[in-house]
């Protein structure tokens, strides 16, 4: 039952409370998007109440913030998926959802609405999510206003990040030219396309120069380095690309959890990022590097378009095409895109021929970076989408109960 919070949930001073609930310990992308709500959230001048969700399919060490007591809050902010919920044994009980207001946060990378994905909408009276794109397809069967708001990333983590690359030396002759590529098993090979990225750079970089047109430059050595999340619960496909990677000493296969600083320290050595993904609902990793002053090479689709307008990275080509055979929540028949791999090799030379589209790109991304995913225009996001569900009939009392020049009274932030 959802007990009434009245004004105890609205500070003397004006400031909302927000229970978000999520996997905030988590060291992996649902749950970096729900510190990049928090983030967001906090930016609003909303006070957040951490409610930590881990889950044992994943390393959970990052740090949460010393909280005092629990304080009533005006809403619950639930920043999983519906089906994590259904899927996971004894996640929902865990839940203690008393606020009167509630609020979904999702993440999806199909145009077609999640099969079975209805029953979470049950009791919500607002759904969030990372991307236009992804907007538009929940927006699909949504009972309930869709908003996106984009990942509000660590800025200050990511401009350490620029501060050392733009003071790494230049790479010696004869230095390999590296190629960063990432991902979960969870978030299926399918769609994260690792062979695709394998073949990309083969063709980039063939292993004969003899294969080169004549006349043209020279290509630097080059290595592909394949950073694999919960590698150990996938062992037969983990096998596979060990496989693959064994039949070129150029491919170098991580698969151990890494820390922040460890994975900042893979961005800080790597050339240029490379994501084929067949999909995205948002692209954590991609804001990630482009906001460090990484270049990113990354198929032209999806919700990583939200901060990746062109000229901002090398945007791949791809055409829609079926999928072949259901992985996960992406079922067979329904459409996602197929990058053009010899345009990412082509985008691959480019970065390894010429330093000055190299710079030019490390500048644009992140300047791209800057102005989509700025603190305050997220903000200003939350506290329109906040103000709103606080105007709507029969939430008098909280809104009463916020001063007269409060930020969650001006919808026109």
């Amino acid at each position: 039952m959802i007990a009434p919070a009245g004004y105890g949930a609205i500070t003397s001073t004006g400031t909302i409370t927000v229970n978000l609930w999520g996997h905030l310990s988590g060291g992996f992308g649902l749950g970096e998007g729900a510190r990049c709500t928090a983030r967001a959230l906090e930016a609003a001048g909303v006070r957040v109440q951490w409610r930590d969700l881990p889950l044992s399919t994943h390393v959970n060490d990052q740090p949460l913030p010393v909280a005092p007591a629990l304080r009533p809050a005006a809403i619950d902010l639930i920043h999983t998926n519906p089906n994590v919920l259904r899927q996971t044994d004894g996640l929902w009980q865990r839940l203690e959802l008393q606020a009167p207001l509630r609020i979904g946060f999702w993440a999806w990378e199909l145009e077609a609405f999640p099969s079975g994905w209805e029953p979470g909408f049950a009791g919500l009276d607002q759904l969030w999510c990372p991307s236009g794109f992804t907007a538009a397809a929940l927006a699909l069967r949504s009972p309930v206003p869709v908003s996106a708001l984009p990942h509000l990333i660590d800025w200050s983590r990511a401009d350490r990040l620029a501060q050392r690359r733009l003071s790494r030396p230049p790479r010696l002759p004869g230095s390999p030219f590296t190629v960063l590529f990432g991902f979960d098993f969870w978030s299926t090979i399918g769609r994260k396309n690792p062979q695709g990225a394998i073949e990309a750079f083969q063709r980039a970089f063939p292993r004969q120069q003899a294969a080169r047109p004549a006349g043209a430059a020279p290509l630097p050595p080059a290595r592909l380095v394949l950073k694999l999340s919960s590698a150990n619960q996938f062992p037969d496909a983990a096998a596979g690309l060990r496989e693959q990677a064994q039949a070129d000493p150029r491919l170098l296969v991580l698969d151990d959890h890494l820390s922040l600083q460890e994975l900042d320290d893979l961005y800080a050595e790597a050339d240029v990022l490379l994501s084929l993904h067949r999909a995205e609902g948002f692209g954590l990793t991609l804001a990630e590097a482009m906001a460090g002053g990484l270049p990113v090479v990354a198929t032209g689709y999806s919700g990583n378009l939200e901060f990746m307008p062109p000229g901002s990275c090398e945007l791949v080509p791809w055409r829609l095409v079926p999928i072949v055979r259901t992985e996960g929540d992406y079922r067979q028949g329904w459409h996602w895109a197929e990058p053009d791999l010899e345009d990412a090799a082509a985008a691959l030379q480019r970065l390894a021929l010429d330093s000055g589209h190299h710079r030019r790109l490390a500048r644009a991304g992140r300047d791209a970076l800057r102005q989509r995913l700025a603190p305050d225009r997220l903000a200003a996001v939350v506290r329109q989408r906040l103000g709103c569900l606080l105007r709507q009939a029969g939430r008098a009392e909280l809104v009463r109960a916020l001063p007269s020049d409060a930020p969650l009274r001006q919808l026109d932030d």
